[in-house]
């Protein structure tokens, strides 16, 4: 939680800037769909990371054999030395759940281009001091 704040919040006030400047605002839009794969590979990388490293060095516990064995009994003999474990069900709905969203969000962004066009010659990118 830590990790998302302090990338989202620096995000969104270049996505505010990027949207008030930019007539098409695709830049305050690159940046959220940028913010938020940084926060799912580090807020999912990183811990997995840990955890793999974990399970790697202490190896096969009764803890291990006991969490992995009750929702997958076949693992514990295809893999006796243990193993960081992560049930492929939840990786696909998470990676399901963003490609949607992003295609929403590109929709909008092509709607909104031919609905209100895409003349920047008109509409010149303002400054602020």
């Amino acid at each position: 939680m830590i990790i998302a704040g302090g990338t989202s919040l620096p995000d969104l006030y270049a996505s505010r800037s990027a949207a008030i400047g930019d007539p098409t605002a695709d830049a305050a839009i690159g940046n959220v769909m940028g913010s938020n794969a940084v926060n799912v590979f580090l807020g999912l990388g990183l811990p997995w990371t840990v955890a793999a490293i974990y399970w790697e060095t202490v190896g096969v516990t009764e803890e291990w054999t006991q969490r992995v064995g009750d929702d997958f009994p076949q693992l514990p003999e295809r893999y006796p030395g243990g193993g960081f474990v992560v049930p492929a069900r939840d990786l696909c709905f998470a990676a399901g759940t963003f490609l949607v969203c992003a295609v929403v969000f590109i929709g909008v962004m092509l709607n909104r281009r031919r609905r209100f066009g895409n003349n920047t010659r008109s509409h010149p990118p303002t400054t602020h001091a």
